[in-house]
């Protein structure tokens, strides 16, 4: 393959060359960049040159003024020999290497020399002075750009070191050295990182930077491609070398889970995402937790600025350290807690639904932080956070040092059975993604029914995607109780006697008992279950006896008889005496139905009534003028006593 070189057309640095090799070549204005072109018209970050195949293709990474060939825009294209692109306001000729060489200069590559501005200066020596002049300042020039940190590593580095090589480093040489892309997957999420000729040894290493477009991503992430093979119990050190400028945070992290992808357990735990002036070295040490056979390796920076950069190089998995995994078990359920330090879950006793619990995040990050986050992939360890877990017979204690509150993430399926207490400190059914205050929270179902516990009044707020329902709550502490043999007890004994009521006609009191498990003791699905199969029952035959009773309502209006308008009053008034009211499923309704009928019902005893008031005062006008003045008179007393019209 032939070699290729930038030459600058422009500028204070026009004539110099860097050659192009199989790394990545950044343009822009920052000092961090391969080839630097000092124009303010020139973004920070302004394009790149990479090597895919036999063919070098150009990029544009956003830049504010864009990146021209012949005048025309563009964002990506295949370079040949002899392309001259724009980046701001200056040139640079991509070309075959060993082109025509500089008039004088030599390996100092200055190209120009303006002998018409020299002469007019002056002739003999002032004029062989001025040459020397410019050309001393070429080498020195030149010097510099070889040897400053960041230069052109592509050309000859004199103090480059070789490759760091790690006694029992799980990762191939090539891998490790960070020189290549070879084995790892830079843009794994993100804005991704990119090969660097700037390494802490060898030739490079990766290097994250933020493009200036509006929208660009504010951290990237990158992975290697296979995941290392590991044993469930065995301690592990991951490090790196790392630096950062402008802001950006880095941190190295270790992913530990299981190659069979029905275990959806993911144990992430790095060092604190922070600054590093100067190459830094960083380490964490961690035991990989039980059931897990492969530990994956995230290289993470945060970028706060289109200033911000971040280096990563020498990357090293070694086993071995004092680090042991976290495993405790709950003798009352028989659910397990695993981890690493402060990435932790809890495993269920059901193979079919292993997951109880599966994360405990931050649920708060600084502003830096928040679009790793959101993008789930953040961990404890970004904050350099603390877990402590104590286990109980039936619990495991949490406590978040230096966090005021927490996002607890579960299942998606968790989120069908919330149910939490309110000021009554009763259990309600709760929607998955309302916001409320509460003490307590249970949620899930069977082997992974769940209990919240809080020390005092905590808000929570509930959020369904991707598989998951994350719970943030505005704590540090909580209480996770997996255990209900006592609940569980007290709940069979409600049900039971729930179904002696039914069986001696007084639905009313089962479901009395039936409400009490609900709000009290809802922590045991299956008693739940049997709650609501026998509460169903019951309603049922509310709703039965309910139609009966609206059919009647509808024969009286047809037949409009007051005996039928009395059996749907009397109905109403039995049904409420065996259910209670409270307990009515449609109470409004049913109370309405009984209203139509008694008002209907009134309406017939008045019209009698008047008609039997009219017809006795007829019969007494009748005695009044057949001169029986005194039997008017008593027809009359009765009338006004007795059928007077209200």
């Amino acid at each position: 393959m032939a070699n290729y070189e930038l030459e600058i057309l422009d500028g204070d640095r026009a004539g110099e060359v860097m050659p192009v090799g199989g790394a990545a070549v950044r343009v822009g204005r920052k000092a961090g960049n391969d080839l630097v072109l000092a124009d303010e018209k020139t973004s920070g970050v302004h394009a790149e040159i990479v090597l895919e195949g036999d063919r070098h293709v150009l990029r544009d990474l956003g830049s504010t003024n864009g990146t021209f060939l012949d005048g025309k825009r563009v964002t990506e294209m295949v370079l040949t020999d002899g392309d001259v692109v724009t980046f701001g306001r200056l040139r640079v000729r991509f070309r075959s290497a060993g082109g025509p060489p500089p008039a004088d200069a030599g390996e100092l590559a200055v190209r120009r020399l303006d002998a018409g501005r020299l002469s007019r200066r002056g002739g003999g020596s002032l004029g062989l002075l001025a040459a020397l002049l410019v050309v001393g300042l070429g080498a020195a020039g030149y010097l510099w750009w070889q040897g400053r940190d960041g230069g052109k590593e592509d050309g000859p580095r004199p103090r480059q070191r070789a490759p760091l090589a790690v006694a029992g480093n799980r990762l191939a040489a090539p891998v490790a050295s960070c020189d290549a892309e070879e084995g790892w997957n830079l843009r794994a999420a993100g804005g991704g990182f990119q090969p660097s000729t700037r390494g802490h040894t060898g030739s490079g290493g990766f290097e994250a930077l933020r493009a200036e477009t509006k929208d660009a991503p504010d951290f990237a992430l990158a992975t290697l491609r296979e995941a290392v093979a590991v044993f469930g119990g065995r301690a592990v050190r991951v490090a790196a070398h790392v630096q950062t400028q402008g802001g950006a945070q880095v941190a190295v992290r270790a992913v530990c889970f299981a190659n069979n992808e029905q275990v959806p357990f993911r144990f992430r735990r790095g060092t604190p995402l922070q600054g590093a002036e100067g190459w830094q070295r960083v380490e964490v040490a961690l035991a990989v937790p039980a059931g897990c056979d492969r530990l994956q390796v995230e290289l993470v920076a945060v970028l706060p600025s289109a200033e911000a950069s971040a280096l990563v190089d020498d990357v090293a998995v070694v086993e071995g350290g004092d680090a042991v995994p976290i495993e405790q078990k709950l003798g009352e359920s028989n659910q397990t807690l695993l981890g690493t330090g402060a990435a932790v879950a809890v495993r269920s006793v059901d193979p079919e639904s292993p997951a109880t619990l599966l994360d405990v995040l931050p649920g708060s990050v600084p502003p830096a932080l928040e679009g790793l986050h959101r993008a789930g992939l953040g961990a404890m360890s970004d904050l350099g956070l603390g877990l402590a877990v104590t286990a109980t017979e039936r619990s495991f204690e949490f406590a978040a040092e230096g966090a005021d509150d927490l996002m607890l993430v579960f299942p998606a399926e968790a989120a069908g059975g919330l149910m939490l207490t309110g000021d009554d400190d009763a259990f309600a059914a709760a929607a998955a993604e309302a916001e409320a205050r509460t003490t307590r929270l249970v949620l899930g179902d069977r082997s992974t029914r769940a209990l919240l516990r809080f020390p005092a009044p905590t808000t929570c707020r509930g959020q369904l995607g991707g598989g998951r329902y994350r719970l943030r709550v505005q704590t540090g502490r909580f209480e996770l109780v997996l255990g209900f043999r006592s609940e569980r007890q007290q709940a069979a004994e409600l049900v039971r006697e729930a179904a002696r009521l039914q069986a001696q006609a007084q639905p009313g009191q089962a479901l009395d008992s039936l409400r009490q498990l609900v709000r009290q003791l809802p922590m045991d699905s299956e008693m739940l279950g049997q709650a609501q199969v026998l509460r169903a029952a019951l309603l049922a035959e509310q709703a039965a006896a309910l139609r009966e009773l609206q059919q009647n309502l509808d024969e009286a209006e047809f037949f409009d008889t007051r005996g039928g308008f009395e059996r749907v009053v009397h109905g109403v008034d039995d049904l409420v005496a065996r259910f209670g009211e409270g307990n009515l499923e449609d109470a409004a309704g049913t109370l309405a139905l009984r209203a139509r009928a008694a008002a209907r019902l009134q309406a017939i005893d008045t019209a009698e009534v008047a008609a039997r008031r009219q017809r006795l005062l007829d019969l007494a006008k009748a005695f009044a003028d057949t001169q029986q003045a005194g039997l008017a008179r008593v027809v009359e007393a009765y009338v006004q006593q007795h059928l007077e019209v209200r």
